[in-house]
């Protein structure tokens, strides 16, 4: 599939050092090693951009991805426009100084809260560079994620997830640890899980539930705090109306 025209409503921010835009589920935010892919979020934010007069920086380049999301993930992207801004917000969320907030929807509902997930994690390679997380609890990296559970919707729960660290599939694994795993999580989701009050609207629904929902960030330049929220504008947002009429809930996003 070719780029989507990208459109400035999915603009969540921008200025002259950076610019966050909503995601869609099925777009990887970088082309792979293979480069066969071609609905890649760069580029098709690198073509509007200089469409409007962006330039290239001192490096050659005109746009820099700072960090990814998994292509069935989508919400808050950010792009920075030169390698300034690309080396402080690069450095940001290595170290821990973005606050990151994301919702999903679990097989189950928790009978807790509020939960914090302290599991040391380690990834394998598979085929074609996907690689796969597993809890390690010998030689894994130290992985933290607060869990707070937002509305259930009969057997299906609506979750909020702030990650303190960024491993690989932190927030799947440690939401599967719990006995709670995404829905359509094709690696760490039962595959004979089978919702009891939603059956047909999963039929339907087929990708995983994930929205990097809020950002949180010191601006590279002005170190004022930015603070991002992404709205849900693709496929889950109707999916979880659905869910809540027909859990008979109330519901505002």
């Amino acid at each position: 599939m070719e780029n989507p025209k990208f459109t400035p409503d999915r603009i969540l921010y921008e200025d002259s050092d950076l610019i966050v835009v909503n995601k869609v589920a099925g777009e990887l935010v970088v082309s792979d090693r293979w480069k066969l892919e071609k609905r890649i979020l760069l580029h098709a934010v690198g073509e509007y951009l200089r469409e409007q007069g962006h330039q290239l920086d001192a490096s050659g380049r005109d746009l820099y991805a700072v960090h990814r999301l998994d292509r069935d993930t989508s919400g808050a992207v950010v792009f920075a426009k030169h390698r300034e801004s690309h080396r402080t917000l690069s450095r940001a969320f290595e170290e821990r100084g973005v606050e990151k907030l994301y919702w999903l929807l679990t097989c189950g509902c928790p009978p807790w809260r509020q939960r914090q997930v302290d599991l040391p994690l380690s990834r394998r390679e598979g085929k074609r560079g996907k690689g796969r997380g597993y809890v390690d609890l010998k030689h894994g990296k130290p992985a933290q994620t607060e869990f707070n559970v937002l509305r259930c919707f009969g057997d299906i729960a609506w979750l909020e997830a702030k990650p303190l660290t960024g491993r690989l599939h932190q927030i799947r694994l440690h939401a599967q640890a719990e006995g709670f795993p995404l829905l359509n999580d094709p690696h760490y989701a039962q595959a004979d899980w089978r919702s009891q009050y939603h059956a047909l609207a999963l039929q339907d629904f087929k990708r995983i539930p994930l929205h990097a929902r809020r950002l949180s960030f010191a601006h590279p330049s002005t170190q004022a705090t930015v603070e991002i929220v992404a709205p849900l504008v693709d496929d889950i947002g109707p999916f979880m109306r659905g869910l809540a009429k027909r859990s008979r809930e109330s519901v505002e996003f």
